[in-house]
């Protein structure tokens, strides 16, 4: 069998002995190990242990050593403080410029990590609405103030599986806001059951997507996108399935004047227009009241042309009865004139 070799620099790891400041090797003989559980045990004077190790079978054999510590090497980027090696390949490894290296999955609080970082507080989720178990946590301190970016999964309402939960994302600061759904700052919630997403501070929700429909200050958005409140634009651009240019058509009938106050008598409303209990209970279509407003203007604009015809026509009468009334005058003032000269 061949010989292993661990190698640790620097006067530490494994069982050495310094003498006059000199670094020793221990060799372990490799047929050994795996029978009796031969190790190599590095300990303090009083017993204190801080390295453990031993070969589990020839196969793992490398010459440059299964554990290595290397501190004198100028070249910060090959300088390793520690790095663990299988069959030629690196598991991983610490170095002197500080980086850090793990060829497989790194788990924190969680002893079987599914991805290449899995952070995972193994408290239970509780099954009562706003329950939350804290998942991850990366903060830092700025003066007296810590900050901190927690995920919870916390309970969107009452149940005991993942389609009642959602991922919270937000802000805490000091010991304050830490409560998921209550208080947490500048956060951003995903509901991956519901297709859901929302963003809001505290208990405030300022804008949320459900499958595709965007809601800004309100939370169960209907339409493509819902704003319960004021929309201020420089320009509006609505598409319409048609227009009311047909009115001025010559086969478009024109509702007699009379009507239309019939119908406003009874209605108190234009007719096709809504009615102000339609619009409270149904809000109002900008597109489509704008096609039936021009459609009033349209119709009114023929009104006013029928009225002008009608108009003119009475005006010629008018003309044509001042003439006879003018005729009469000169003609009974002749008849005057002649015969009470």
């Amino acid at each position: 069998m061949k010989i292993l070799s661990l190698l640790l620099l620097a006067g530490s790891l494994l069982m050495v002995h310094t003498v006059n400041a000199q670094t020793k090797t221990v060799t372990v003989d490799a047929n050994d190990v795996l029978n009796n559980n031969t190790k190599i045990v590095a300990q303090t004077s009083s017993g204190q242990v801080f390295f453990t190790g031993h070969q589990i079978g020839t196969g793992y054999y490398y010459p440059a050593g299964i554990f290595r510590a290397i501190t004198d090497n100028n070249n910060n980027a090959a300088n390793y403080y520690f790095d663990g090696i299988t069959n030629g390949t690196t598991n991983f490894s610490v170095r002197a410029d500080g980086q850090g290296y793990f060829a497989g999955n790194l788990g924190i609080g969680n002893s079987s990590p599914d991805a290449k970082l899995t952070v995972f507080s193994p408290t239970p989720l509780g099954s009562v609405a706003k329950n939350a178990v804290l998942v991850s946590s990366v903060g830092g301190a700025s003066g007296a103030n810590n900050f901190k970016n927690n995920l919870w999964l916390v309970r969107n309402s009452a149940g005991s599986d993942w389609i009642t939960a959602r991922l919270h994302d937000g802000i805490s600061i000091d010991v304050s806001f830490l409560n998921p759904q209550t208080n947490t700052r500048t956060w951003w919630e995903r509901d991956p059951n519901q297709d859901v997403q929302s963003w809001g501070t505290s208990a405030n929700t300022y804008m949320t997507i459900v499958q595709g429909n965007v809601g800004i200050g309100i939370t169960n958005p209907a339409n493509k996108l819902d704003v319960n409140g004021t929309i201020h634009s420089k320009s509006v651009l609505i598409d319409l399935n048609g227009w009311a240019d047909y009115v001025f058509k010559p086969t478009y009938q024109l509702r007699p004047l009379a009507e239309v106050k019939d119908y406003i008598d009874q209605n108190q409303h234009l007719p096709e227009i809504p009615s102000a209990e339609e619009i409270e209970k149904n809000g109002l279509n900008v597109g489509e009241m704008n096609k039936l407003l021009m459609k009033k203007v349209e119709e009114l604009t023929l009104y006013l042309i029928e009225n002008d015809k009608k108009d003119k026509q009475k005006d010629k009468q008018l003309a044509w009865l001042q003439k006879e009334i003018n005729d009469l005058k000169r003609n009974k003032q002749r008849h005057y004139r002649t015969h009470f000269k």
